[in-house]
């Protein structure tokens, strides 16, 4: 064998492990290269939500949404409505913890006072939307099993397909989901579709990603997001107007007393 036949050689057989070693990649590895590349200390976004019932009946809301990390892998969160009128200033306060179980309390103006959402509750729906609070919180993966199922193209778009399922007790009492199976990019990394299965094992709800735009270093966001709920014949879009990953929030805008004092709203 010529030199420059064995130097090819070589590289072919150096080539094969890194090749076969993303292959191989598990279904845990790869949500965890997907929250390694996105999740970023804070983020901001004014959105618009447009609710759509069955006879095609729509109503449009304005929403604030903020999220910080205030320790390693520990974010807080806050969705404030802006408009319209009748729910102006109802927010979720969601407080992430290491050792325990999720906080989130809702606030509704005429109430004026913040009510915790029950360990049970985290299966209702938000605000008549077809997001659970479950949904608008960063997922434990320690508390699900995730498993690779079978490489799938979507819309032209190379995936990963991987199932997610409670995997403790908490989790598997508390969820409103038998599992959810997501398709993840293979490029970069995101969510392009999840399906909902219900307690039941049912198909309940689809969300769809997509526009998503490059918005700093690795990070990717996606511009429009659709929850088509199934069973109710009812959908939720999701569009970013304007987003901010550079301005620090401060820990006081997530806090009770910055709601109550009708802060969130300025």
């Amino acid at each position: 064998m010529t030199r420059k036949l064995l130097g090819l050689a070589l590289a072919v057989i150096l080539l094969v492990p890194v090749v076969t070693l993303a292959a191989e990649l598990t279904g845990r590895e790869i949500v965890d290269k997907q929250k390694n590349l996105h999740e970023v200390k804070n983020d901001f976004e004014l959105q618009k939500m447009i609710l759509v019932d069955k006879k095609g009946k729509k109503e449009v809301r304005e929403v604030r949404r903020y999220q910080k990390e205030v320790e390693d892998d520990v974010r807080r969160g806050l969705i404030v409505f802006l408009s319209p009128p009748n729910i102006r200033g109802t927010a979720l306060l969601t407080w992430e913890h290491k050792d325990a179980e999720d906080d989130q309390w809702l606030y509704m103006p005429a109430r004026g006072k913040m009510q915790r959402i029950a360990k049970g509750g985290k299966k209702n729906y938000f605000m008549g939307t077809d997001f659970a609070y479950e949904d608008l919180r960063s997922e434990d993966l320690d508390a699900h099993k995730y498993n690779r199922l079978k490489d799938e193209v979507y819309k032209d778009q190379d995936c990963y397909v991987v199932e997610s399922l409670p995997a403790t007790k908490d989790e598997k009492k508390s969820s409103g989901y038998s599992k959810r199976v997501m398709w993840i990019k293979k490029d970069n990394f995101v969510t392009v579709k999840m399906d909902f299965y219900g307690r039941r094992g049912k198909l309940l709800k689809t969300q769809i990603s997509v526009s998503f735009v490059n918005v700093k270093g690795d990070v990717w966001r996606a511009d429009k997001t659709l929850m088509n709920h199934h069973q109710k014949k009812h959908k939720t879009l999701v569009g970013t107007v304007k987003r901010d990953l550079d301005s620090v929030i401060p820990d006081q805008n997530l806090a009770e007393r910055f709601i109550l004092k009708g802060l969130h709203t300025k």
